[in-house]
């Protein structure tokens, strides 16, 4: 398996990082872990129906700010306990790990109160409105002995798994290039980070819409930020750049890596996608012509272009430039359950391979949100293994994004619209 190209390091391209770095085992995933569940929203359920599809996890609890809404949805979701109160659903003894899924700004606030009470945490993402902030929350973890998470969803996708193992296996040579875009800026940013690494921060160049401060979260301005607005990211000891666009209107929603020997896309939507395309190798040579000193391709006066290509580059694209790639593939990651092709349908159901999952609760909110199952299965084989973070994304990623956005709030704010 060594010499094949569909593998890396002796697992198949897609492998999650966590199993193929020998950090966890695939058994991580039988690691029981009780759930409690911050905020009956409709993000939480997909995340509530994408925990049956891991063996170890059970759902003891759920909080909402209104007790009549917290019993309806878990009695919705199947859930034994109900709550009003976030912080008693954190003092429960039969909750574990906490998913936190109340709005942003609130975050902070939420985690603290998990951790006070000792339990392991999920946070979705936004993280947190600041970095410094994060950086609160991950000391307060790390001094009360918690696991604590960004749920950076997107990095769990089989085809993100693919991409990071194809640029680490020097598929497309040295990363030059990433573009990205998302209206929300934690979603766009992240191929840069996935791309150039959280150790150098990147000098910064932003224009947009000026960020609000939040007048219900001490005037802080939020992570979200205020779509239209873009940044060019500088890495200058990688030798990169990254173009990140937050639009306010369409958008493709593609990711591009571009390095100096191929190309990477992320297919549409990007941030949970199912499908990767990676070009790499210019066509190859039939001749001695370079070790004889002499270009590969020349203009003859009397023949025209002559050179040592072999013809397969013609095959699939008639332009002679530094630009085609004469080995392009396609590699498809469906989800288990087909994305609805509109809100309100039924959640549905699978069978596995050992027992037919009737998802409960409420329908998927959004395209594949199924795809939380590869994240849930992470965070229990993580868990298992002992883990104070997940290798797919790193507290020092999480920062990272953080202080990036952080940028681009400050500068916006100051030269706006």
């Amino acid at each position: 398996m060594a010499d094949d190209p569909t593998f890396y390091e002796g697992w198949p391209m897609n492998t999650p990082m966590d199993i193929r770095q020998g950090k966890t085992s695939e058994e991580g995933i039988h690691h029981p872990l009780r759930w409690g569940i911050i905020s009956a929203s409709a993000i939480a359920s997909d995340w509530i129906k994408s925990l049956q599809d891991v063996p170890g996890a059970s759902v003891s609890a759920v909080a909402a700010r209104d007790m009549d809404r917290a019993r309806a949805y878990a009695d919705s979701h199947e859930i034994p306990k109900a709550y009003d109160s976030y912080e008693d659903l954190c003092n429960d003894p039969d909750v574990d790990i906490v998913y936190i899924a109340s709005k942003t700004w609130d975050h902070h606030r939420d985690l603290m109160t998990a951790i006070r009470a000792g339990k392991h945490i999920l946070c979705e993402k936004p993280f947190t409105d600041t970095a410094d902030q994060a950086k609160e929350v991950y000391d307060a973890a790390d001094k009360a002995g918690v696991f604590c998470q960004e749920g950076m969803w997107l990095r769990f996708f089989p085809a993100v798994e693919h991409a990071r193992a194809a640029m680490e296996r020097g598929d497309i040579g040295d990363l030059q290039v990433v573009q990205a875009d998302y209206p929300d800026r934690v979603y766009a940013l992240n191929p840069a980070i996935t791309g150039f690494g959280a150790e150098e921060m990147p000098l910064i160049a932003a224009a947009g819409r000026k960020a609000r401060p939040q007048p219900y979260a001490n005037d802080i301005s939020s992570a979200h930020g205020a779509p239209p607005s873009a940044a060019v990211l500088q890495y200058t000891e990688q030798q990169g750049i990254a173009v990140i666009t937050f639009p306010s209107g369409r958008f493709l929603e593609e990711t591009h890596y571009v390095g100096t020997k191929g190309r990477i896309t992320v297919h549409t939507p990007s941030h949970h996608p199912t499908a990767v395309t990676i070009a790499t190798g210019r066509p190859p040579r039939d001749g001695t012509r370079k070790e004889e000193g002499r270009p590969p391709m020349e203009l003859d006066p009397s023949e025209g272009w002559t050179g040592d290509w072999k013809e397969t580059h013609w095959n699939q694209d008639r332009n002679p430039s530094n630009g085609p790639f004469n080995n392009v593939e396609r590699f498809e990651y469906p989800m288990p359950t087909p994305a609805p092709l509109t809100r309100g349908q039924p959640a549905g159901s699978r069978w596995d391979g050992e027992k037919l999952i009737r998802y409960k609760g409420w329908t998927w909110s959004g395209g594949n949100q199924h795809g939380f199952l590869y994240q849930a299965q992470a965070v229990h084989r993580c868990m298992a293994a002992g883990l104070s973070e997940m290798p797919q994304f790193t507290r020092a990623e999480s920062i990272r994004v953080c202080e990036i956005i952080d940028e681009i709030n400050r500068q916006c704010l100051e030269h706006g619209f």
